[in-house]
């Protein structure tokens, strides 16, 4: 299924929270809402639920209108599941009963229950109650009973939040294959970059009731417009530099200049790890080594106390040849800075 959202605005109490929105995704993709707590993304699922009626605008889905001036379809109307962040499992009905909910009368409700399950690794806990299970437990089965349904459409408003490190790890995977598997086409809110970036095919970065870029992970991570967008997708390093037209010249070597860019005394913005340092006479001396595993961050001052302090991400083989005092270069290893700032 795919679907638009057009000139979607909506205000609470006079506030605007949604301001003139405009998204669409065709069918089988999966498009993640990103951005702060607070930014309308929560608002922008429940409108395409059906859960929120906008003060203006336009929501089709497979182009059909399902809202406009004097046109509402109802929730149940829609074909859309919805996968709440507390999961909404009916605490006084068991695993199997709260998956085939949805779907009473179909034929062969037990062999559709028990696939389901399977396919999140839940078998033998058809007969369990909600409040037996784990959150990761909790989360698949109320995955699978939104699937159920068969729904055209999927959103999901945090998946993933408050389950440790590998068990979101584990979800997030299943969570991507199920709705690749269904062809379902997905919308995933959330506020961790990196869980974005990985189930998404494109993203919608909203900040303030508005999308601020939109693209593939590797186009926001890669191309923001802006410094919000560079530093929401991943950590970004700030380099004093002068761009003459030509070349934007900064302590980690020279950059080829674009038009686009301010000319002058600027500020460069690089990604930790499109940098790295050299031993031999440089501006720089290491401070300290944070061994992260497979990389180490090294923290480097300025030894004439000019520039501000940098972190660089470095492999950790390199690593090993720095030592704290050592004076080093630093070094670029693209082109094309992230961004040119004035």
């Amino acid at each position: 299924m795919s679907f638009g959202l057009h000139s979607i605005r909506l205000a609470f109490d006079g506030v605007p929270v949604i301001k003139g929105v405009e998204l669409t995704a065709q069918s089988g993709e999966t498009l993640c809402l990103l951005g702060p707590s607070g930014c309308g993304k929560t608002t922008l699922l429940r409108i395409l639920a059906g859960l929120e009626a906008p003060d203006a605008g336009t929501v089709t889905l497979s182009d059909i209108t399902v809202f406009s001036a004097g046109v509402n379809m109802p929730p149940e109307k829609r074909q859309v599941g919805y996968l709440f962040q507390d999961y909404a499992l009916f605490p006084h009905l068991t695993v199997q009963q709260n998956v085939a909910f949805g779907i009473q009368g179909s034929p062969n409700i037990e062999r559709q229950v028990s696939d389901l399950l399977a396919s999140v690794n839940l078998s033998g806990f058809e007969n369990a109650m909600p409040s037996t299970l784990s959150g990761g437990q909790q989360q698949r089965v109320a995955l699978v009973r939104a699937l159920a349904r068969r729904p055209h459409l999927m959103l999901l408003d945090e998946p993933f939040s408050g389950l440790d490190t590998e068990l979101k790890l584990q979800l997030r995977e299943s969570t991507h294959r199920l709705l690749k598997e269904h062809g379902i086409t997905a919308v995933i809110v959330t506020h961790d970059p990196e869980e974005a970036m990985y189930m998404a095919d494109r993203l919608a970065l909203m900040d303030q009731g508005g999308i601020v870029q939109i693209g593939t992970p590797q186009e926001l991570y890669n191309q923001p417009v802006n410094q919000f967008c560079a530093r929401f997708l991943g950590a970004t390093l700030t380099l004093q530099g002068h761009n003459d037209g030509q070349w934007v010249r900064t302590v980690a070597g020279t950059f080829n200049a674009n038009p686009s860019q301010p000319t002058g005394e600027v500020k460069v913005l690089v990604r930790p790890e499109s940098l790295t340092v050299q031993s031999g006479e440089g501006r720089y001396q290491v401070l300290h080594r944070h061994f992260v595993g497979a990389h180490t961050l090294v923290d480097l001052v300025d030894s004439q106390a000019q520039f501000p302090d940098l972190q660089v991400l470095v492999p950790t083989d390199q690593s090993q040849a720095l030592a704290a005092g050592q004076s080093v270069k630093l070094l670029s290893l693209q082109a094309q800075p992230l961004l040119v700032v004035a």
